[in-house]
């Protein structure tokens, strides 16, 4: 005679398995979105030429709306193939507009010595896997087995933009200066209250009334739309625009 088996018997297959997926993916890290274009957390180029990557990258996007990322990981924070794990990065930093779909992120992990370039859906006619490999593979590959990270990554960047520039038209301003730039049109009621406490006490001097002690009143500052400041020069700072990748793109070990 056969004993059916128990609930308890046939849920347990189910469990192990759920268990094994939520380990899989706990063991998996996001990293957070970063407020640059070029983000060298693994520190293989000198700050002067990651700072002309990111002007460029940013210059880039005001001209053609595309918003191109470099992100260089001293290795992967996942047991996932190269292919999935960047493009759920890609797809939670948002990277590209929401209409158009444009972004492209050059991922470069150099522990692992795996690279893969991430291709948002508006993009991937002009940047298809193929070219997307050959960047990877005859391009780049060279001179990062040379040691050569800094040439690498500025041939990938060129061969990228030559792919995709004509795609679209840009506004002449990234998706964060769109962003301050309304947050500087809020600031208009505050500036006209800044401005008539000015004439006030303007006017109260030279009615007799009290008086500052520097000649010509204190200096007022008035916050303005321009590029952020970061040490002594201009620093454009990265917001995706909510961008998705549907897995286009491609890669090369080296």
């Amino acid at each position: 005679m056969r004993v059916p088996k128990r609930g308890g018997e046939r849920a347990l297959p189910i469990l192990l398995i759920a268990l094994v997926a939520i380990n899989a993916h706990a063991a998996e890290v996001i990293p957070p979105k970063p407020d640059r274009y070029f983000n060298d957390y693994a520190g293989v180029v000198p700050k002067a030429a990651a700072d002309r990557f990111n002007e460029q990258l940013a210059q880039f996007e005001r001209e053609t709306s595309d918003q191109v990322v470099v992100a260089v990981f001293p290795r992967m924070q996942s047991d996932s193939d190269i292919a999935d794990y960047t493009q759920r990065v890609a797809q939670a930093w948002g990277v590209g507009q929401k209409e158009r779909r444009n972004g492209v992120v050059l991922f470069v992990f150099t522990q692992d010595r795996k690279m893969f370039i991430q291709v948002g859906y508006g993009l991937e006619g002009a940047l298809p896997d193929a070219t997307a490999f050959d960047i990877t593979e005859r391009h780049i590959k060279p001179m990062f087995r040379a040691g050569n990270y800094e040439d690498g990554l500025a041939t990938g960047v060129d061969l990228i933009f030559k792919a995709i520039r004509g795609e679209y038209k840009g506004s002449g301003k990234t998706v964060a200066e769109q962003q301050r730039g309304g947050g500087a049109f809020k600031l208009l009621p505050f500036l006209f209250f800044i401005i008539v406490l000015i004439i006030i006490s303007r006017v109260t001097r030279r009615l007799g009334g009290y008086s500052y002690s520097s000649r010509g009143g204190g200096p007022v500052f008035i916050p303005t739309g321009g590029g952020w400041s970061s040490g002594g020069g201009g620093f454009s700072g990265f917001s995706g625009g909510g961008g998705s990748f549907g897995g286009g793109g491609a890669g090369s070990s080296w």
